[in-house]
């Protein structure tokens, strides 16, 4: 049995000694159905004791862990690796095996990933996860899966991956983000929001429930705040945009923050593109807004309290 394997939607894939391929061309030891993905996208040249990424000079280029590489890279056990809008994750069996337990999983509909059964969200992708009586098995129950490798503690990914789901989730839309802008840009709004939907509803639901939009020291929460907003009004171009819509509204209720200019004023766009009519959430922040004293607000803040009257008579009048 090989060593190493390779992690693909809920499909663990054995990597034999030699070359493995992967692209769009069905040639390739992995063909994935991605426009973002070169014919020949990238080769994992695998070795007794260790596996080698390179880039085939693809259009889009390749990163793990969320850094681009350049040339051949050496991949660690549970690494990365991002092709178009792909995640794939490469495991050392021998490694899982020294983590192996029998205790009781919940499997993320998601991306496949193993997480304990207390876990109510997928320590990969944010997602929430399914109720135990509905997702929850034991290893012995396992549907038959392909090459499938024994089942790793929670707390052995998180420590594997470097952090929380909300360090993940940084790192996603760091590399997938751009990814899903290019996507948008070619109208393909499907593919994009397919790319971001688990890692949005994550930020949403870290702030709903008031905990910090990230654990690590190395994030900016403020600048992965703009940047998860930012994402959701590309999305709001979209045939789904009133769901981004209110995903801004959401947000901005459950963080406490005054709205920037730059989203009022592509709220004002979205708003009137879509005939967006719903007041629901708009009321709910602007409550959350009103609770505040307004002699506590800056200069420039009040003033944005007045574009959002703005915008909250152009939806409420509809």
């Amino acid at each position: 049995m090989a060593r190493f394997r390779l992690r693909y939607q809920s499909t663990n894939l054995e990597l034999r000694l030699g070359e493995f391929a992967i692209g769009r061309s069905s040639a390739c030891n992995l063909a994935v159905a991605d426009g973002l993905v070169s014919r020949k996208h990238a080769v994992l040249r695998v070795e007794p004791e260790a596996v080698v990424l390179e880039d085939l000079g693809s259009r889009n280029g390749v990163a793990v862990n969320g850094v681009r590489i350049e040339g051949a890279c050496p991949l660690q056990h549970m690494d990365r690796v991002y092709i178009g809008s792909q995640e794939l994750v490469l495991i050392d069996a021998d490694k899982m095996n020294e983590r192996a337990t029998t205790d009781r999983h919940v499997a993320c509909d998601v991306c496949g990933a193993i997480n304990g059964s207390a876990k109510r969200y997928c320590g990969d992708c944010g997602a929430r996860l399914e109720s135990e009586s509905s997702a929850t098995w034991r290893e012995q129950d396992r549907p038959a899966v392909p090459r499938a490798v024994p089942s790793m503690r929670v707390e052995d990914s998180e420590r594997e991956w470097g952090g929380s789901e909300s360090t993940h989730t940084a790192r996603a839309l760091d590399v997938l983000g751009t990814i899903a802008s290019k996507a948008i840009t070619m109208g393909r709004f499907d593919e994009a929001e397919r790319i971001l939907i688990p890692h949005l509803d994550a930020l949403l639901e870290r702030a709903m429930r008031h905990r910090p939009l990230s654990d690590s020291n190395k994030d900016d929460p403020e600048a992965m705040f703009a940047t998860a907003t930012g994402y959701a009004l590309q999305l709001a171009q979209g045939p789904k945009d009133k769901r981004w819509i209110d995903w801004v509204f959401r947000i901005h209720t459950a963080t406490a923050r005054v709205m920037t200019a730059e989203t009022i004023e592509a709220l004002h766009e979205a708003v009137r593109r879509s005939e967006y009519r719903s007041g629901k959430y708009l009321r709910t922040y602007l409550q959350v807004i009103e609770k505040r004293p307004k002699a506590d607000y800056s200069p420039s803040e009040r003033f944005l309290l007045g574009r959002l009257d703005g915008l909250a008579q152009v939806i409420l009048a509809r």
